[in-house]
């Protein structure tokens, strides 16, 4: 098992993923590469660990844009811009400069007709992109947590479009019919990817990718490794499962000299109460609580609740929960399970106090 230190962190066992990364951006750009995955399931971590060791170490062959828009506040079409792109200054668009890794540049007088909608953004960014291939560049564009976009418009004479849909149409140009760019979108929202993967069009033009956390037996080296015995590595598999970042927390904890016991109760106490708190905030009916009781029933008695046609009345309450993100659904299995191990612990005290 191969754990090293990334960003000062473990870096544990992932080069299955890493190589499916390497090898996807190795090929000619054909399809929209979706990365999905419970919250902590490593998605960014994974991603990022590729762009810096593989892709930015090769710049003579790749051309990287990384966009997280994880803490950006966009609103609007100029926040929108303002989060993606930026206006080159006149010695920088001599020198032919683009900016970082996470923004793209215009050069002043075609970003100025952009802010005024007076050509469309996306055509002016492919032209630039064919720029860049001309160089026998391998065009990279990467963007975390793409949902949200959902919601914004660009308005103008001609009334409102859809920004989220006129982009990912952009990202279909650019992978299915030019091959100018690879593109990858990662999310844990996956009643976004649900209304997605259900989009014909983009079905056809996507390849899903789901990112899991780890499994039972590389949990168990790694622990081996901290010094874990047996009973403790069960009794942590019990409560936390693969989730990594709650993984790091127990083992510093360990370190630190807590009781294990306790540690573990208290973290599925804290989930217990993040349950209950949305319980009683959220605008729940007694049949919505009802409802919700009967998934966690599901997931704790065959590990994961199915979404049968005969279930569908059950989609809205997920939806909700899984926005909360406290359930993970997976659209492409139907399945529902915790986000975390952890929560499917704390559904064991919600069900028992039915």
């Amino acid at each position: 098992m191969k754990i090293e230190i990334f960003r000062r962190a473990p870096f544990v066992d992932r080069e299955q993923e890493i190589d499916f990364l390497v090898e996807w951006f190795n090929r000619v750009p054909q399809r929209i590469l979706w990365v999905y995955g419970p919250k902590s399931s490593g998605k960014t971590t994974v991603m990022e660990y590729v762009v810096e060791n593989y892709l930015l170490k090769d710049k003579k062959r790749f051309w990287v844009k990384y966009f997280n828009l994880r803490e950006t506040v966009i609103s609007s079409y100029d926040s929108f811009l303002d989060t993606f792109f930026v206006e080159l200054e006149k010695s920088e668009s001599e020198k032919g400069a683009r900016i970082g890794i996470n923004v793209f540049g215009f050069k002043s007088e075609v970003w100025e007709r952009i802010k005024e909608k007076k050509i469309n953004l996306f055509k002016a960014f492919i032209e630039e992109l064919w720029k860049i291939r001309g160089k026998e560049k391998r065009c990279v564009m990467i963007i975390d947590e793409i949902q949200k976009l959902r919601d914004l418009y660009i308005k103008n004479g001609n009334g409102a479009r859809e920004l989220l849909k006129e982009f990912l149409n952009f990202c279909v140009r650019l992978t299915k019919e030019t091959h100018l760019s690879h593109v990858a979108i990662l999310t844990s929202n996956t009643i976004f990817i649900e209304r997605i993967y259900n989009d014909a069009k983009l079905k056809k033009t996507s390849e899903f990718w789901k990112v899991d956390p780890l499994k039972k037996e590389r949990v168990r080296e790694w622990l081996r490794e901290e010094g874990f015995g047996e009973e403790e590595i069960g009794l942590v598999w019990e409560y936390l499962g693969g989730c990594i970042p709650d993984l790091i927390k127990v083992i510093e904890a360990r370190k630190s000299g807590r009781d294990l016991k306790e540690h573990l109760e208290r973290e599925a106490w804290l989930a217990y109460t993040e349950i209950v708190d949305f319980m009683v905030r959220g605008d729940f009916t007694e049949k919505d609580i009802e409802m919700f009781e009967k998934i966690a029933e599901e997931i704790l008695q065959k590990g994961y609740f199915e979404l049968t046609k005969e279930k569908r009345e059950y989609l809205k309450i997920i939806e909700t929960w899984a926005e909360k993100e406290i359930l993970f659904y997976d659209p492409l299995e139907l399945k529902v399970t915790g986000n975390s191990r952890v929560y499917e612990k704390a559904m064991e005290r919600v069900v028992g106090e039915q």
